[in-house]
């Protein structure tokens, strides 16, 4: 399958990850890594609730990934390919990608869903499903 959406324009994540820079500045102050404070904030929601994975759609199995450089371990359940396509340049284009879905999601979706359309030419519903948190 080819997936085609979800999928986010350069240009728009370049702009957004200089203004969450700058906010992260402003807000934290000098010296604060963007990477590590989003995730640790990620790691926060997910450690409150933890079937709020599916926030973060087809861009969860690239977060979980990330959130290992921070120790934080989810266990080993993986989707290989969704981790491999839904992940930026860098890690920090990858939090930058699931912050924006995830803030899509909760306008768009009913919480707790985590079934996706993923491409324009399939109809077929791929259900993301984490089993190191479904049954936490």
């Amino acid at each position: 399958m080819i997936f085609t959406e979800y999928r986010y324009d350069q240009d728009w994540i370049d702009a957004d990850i200089a203004q969450k820079k700058i906010n992260i500045k402003a807000n934290l102050g000098e010296g604060v890594d963007l990477l590590t404070n989003g995730l640790k904030v990620i790691a926060s929601r997910i450690k409150k609730d933890p079937l709020r994975y599916r926030d973060y759609g087809p861009y969860w199995f690239a977060i979980k990934a990330l959130l290992r450089n921070i120790n934080v371990s989810l266990g080993s359940n993986d989707d290989p390919i969704l981790r491999d396509f839904y992940k930026g340049k860098t890690p920090l284009e990858t939090l930058v990608c699931a912050e924006r879905f995830r803030d899509e999601y909760l306008q768009d979706f009913f919480i707790y869903n985590n079934q996706y359309v993923l491409s324009i030419h399939s109809p077929d519903i791929i259900e993301i499903v984490d089993g190191d948190l479904e049954g936490r």
